[in-house]
């Protein structure tokens, strides 16, 4: 008989639900952030991968805007689909290393994950990142049954090596970065000895030739773009070089990389990253979520001497780890860091659904928040001006605010015009509007001397302030571009 949950637990529901009601807020009231809505436009114009980055998510938009049409729902779908399947995992993973005390670990390790901000808020949002971290954790909860299994004397289930092996590949065609589960599934074949005879199995290299077969899509646009996103990707976006450590930048990255995590988890991760008595199941697990761990950090700590790191770059570091560490994290530090999760996420859902945070402390909000409120009044003034001026299509900047303008407009056949190098340039022909006016949406002044020379001449007709509840943000301004002119 299934003993009552006790009062821990139930705290521990509490602080779970809470936090799954704070991601529901977000997925249905919260205006697609900028890189949301490129990623949306990709679904609109299908192709074998985009430049910025692998498919995978450009295809879930596409058939989710198919079926549902466009709406918050149906562009944040996948995420909400992805975050069952991950509780699912924790589930079968709790069961199966914690035996019968499965219960309160897998809710200790269910509030870790929602309360690390990078995963439970950064997993409502649709960036690639959220389909990129299940797929791992999917495929790497099924190597960890395969290789427990062979440690323990058996065989392996084909049927798990397979599966694992197909959501890597899938993984990586959500986000690169997926890819470096790959090489920690080989070190953990080598490095354990019970492991070695799997080389002598040619059942281990017809899953790594699946797992690479499914990259094809991928290797087909690098083919037709000589190779544009993976130049992108290991140079072009990378300023500077390596000229020596420079440890305050590597210890910013590190932080950075902390605070978005959460800073209370470290004695977790260390405690399941050195512990000496894990349960068989765990050994092999911890293997192959080390170095990941270390495949992820130890090249952007080195790209950190010479160019900014974004704390997410460093989200597939933590997916392998984060299960276990409702069996490793003790009850003072649990309570800091749901305490610290339930605050970041708080002000995160009040700060992208009502009002920015920062413009009720008097300081400017970041460029994903300053840019998710006013669309339904914008989208309204540039159709108005539109229909008043006889222009043939709209265009804006930046690729992000012509995505937002097609999302709040429901029309994919906005333009971003920039000298940035974006996925408009693969799906926007500037022939066919060659001597066409146009309706332009700057949100700055930034590229404007791009759009000078794509038009004959350019005046300013408007401006229009997103100001939610009165506290005035970003000013657009719009302006009419006559004779349409590629570059």
């Amino acid at each position: 008989m299934r003993r009552p949950l006790s009062l821990a637990e139930w705290l521990l529901v509490l602080v779970a639900g809470y936090l799954v009601v704070l991601k529901l807020a977000f997925s249905l009231a919260a205006f697609p952030i900028a890189d949301e809505a490129y990623y949306w436009m990709w679904g609109q114009h299908p192709a074998w991968s985009y430049f910025d980055h692998p498919p995978l998510q450009g295809w879930l938009q596409g058939l989710t805007h198919l079926v549902f049409g466009r709406s918050l729902f149906a562009l944040r779908l996948p995420a909400v689909l992805a975050f069952a399947g991950t509780v699912w995992i924790y589930l079968d993973l709790a069961r199966r290393f914690a035996g019968e005390a499965w219960r309160p670990v897998f809710l200790k390790g269910l509030v870790v994950y929602l309360a690390a901000p990078m995963f439970g808020l950064f997993g409502s949002v649709v960036f690639n990142d959220y389909l990129m971290v299940f797929l791992v954790l999917a495929s790497g909860a099924l190597f960890f049954r395969f290789f427990a299994d062979v440690e323990g004397g058996g065989t392996g289930r084909r049927l798990h090596l397979y599966g694992a092996a197909a959501l890597l590949g899938l993984a990586a065609l959500a986000k690169y970065n997926g890819a470096l589960l790959g090489p920690a599934v080989v070190a953990t074949v080598l490095l354990r000895p019970r492991l070695r005879r799997l080389l002598r199995r040619p059942d281990l290299y017809l899953a790594a030739a699946l797992a690479l077969a499914i990259q094809t899509p991928v290797l087909l646009y690098a083919l037709q773009t000589d190779f544009a996103s993976f130049r992108f990707h290991l140079a072009d976006r990378f300023q500077g070089h390596f000229t020596g450590l420079i440890p305050r930048e590597m210890l910013s990255a590190a932080i950075g990389t902390l605070v978005t995590l959460s800073p209370f988890l470290v004695p977790a991760l260390l405690r399941f990253f050195l512990g000496w008595r894990l349960p068989p199941f765990e050994r092999p697990a911890r293997a192959v979520a080390v170095l990941v761990f270390a495949l992820s950090s130890l090249p952007l700590l080195y790209i950190a001497n010479y160019s900014t790191i974004l704390p997410w770059w460093n989200i597939a570091a933590f997916v392998l780890a984060l299960p276990f560490l409702g069996r490793h994290i003790d009850r003072v530090t649990l309570s800091l860091h749901a305490l610290y999760g339930m605050v970041f996420a708080t002000l995160f859902v009040v700060n992208f659904t009502l009002v920015p945070v920062h413009s009720l402390l008097g300081v400017r909000p970041f460029y994903e928040t300053d840019h998710a409120f006013g669309w339904d009044g914008l989208a309204a003034a540039v159709s108005e001006a539109r229909e008043r001026h006889g222009a043939q299509f709209l265009a804006t900047n930046r690729y992000q605010t012509a995505s937002q303008l097609a999302f709040a407009l429901d029309d994919p056949q906005v333009v971003a015009l920039s000298s940035r190098r974006d996925a408009f340039d693969d799906w926007f022909d500037p022939k066919t509007r060659l001597g066409q006016d146009a309706i332009l949406l700057i949100d700055g002044s930034e590229d404007m001397q791009t759009f000078r020379r794509h038009f004959a001449r350019i005046t300013e007709i408007g401006t229009f302030t997103a100001a939610p509840f009165g506290h005035p943000m970003l000013t657009y301004t719009l302006y009419l571009g006559d004779g349409f002119r590629p570059l």
